[in-house]
């Protein structure tokens, strides 16, 4: 049986982000670990409140374009002993372009 969260295909990303609030506000450094074209899971510093949204804002390597996603939390869970969380979110809200963006990476192999 597959895992239904595990439908799409996802890609190892590590790139430092940042999310904010829907007003842009509160910026929070975070660090993306794997993309798909659904979702993204990203390591913070603090357990993030399942069902919260937030807007995810980063680039991918060797881009210069600022891509920028409503999503919302599905999973937060600490890692190990060191003040890390791994969360796990789905996107509500993507531009057209941003969607193509991950698409891309998503279903590239890696150089």
């Amino acid at each position: 049986m597959i895992d239904p969260r595990r439908e799409h295909v996802r890609r190892l990303l590590q790139v430092d982000a940042y999310i904010t609030d829907n007003h842009g506000q509160n910026a929070l450094p975070v660090q993306i670990i794997d993309i798909a074209r659904m979702g993204v899971a990203f390591v913070s510093d603090r357990p993030m409140p399942t069902g919260a949204q937030f807007v995810l804002h980063f680039s991918f390597p060797g881009s210069a374009l600022r891509n920028d996603i409503t999503l919302t939390v599905v999973h937060s869970a600490a890692i190990g002993t060191h003040g890390r969380y791994r969360n796990g979110a789905r996107f509500l809200t993507i531009s057209d372009e941003v969607a193509e963006r991950i698409f891309e990476y998503v279903t590239t192999a890696p150089a």
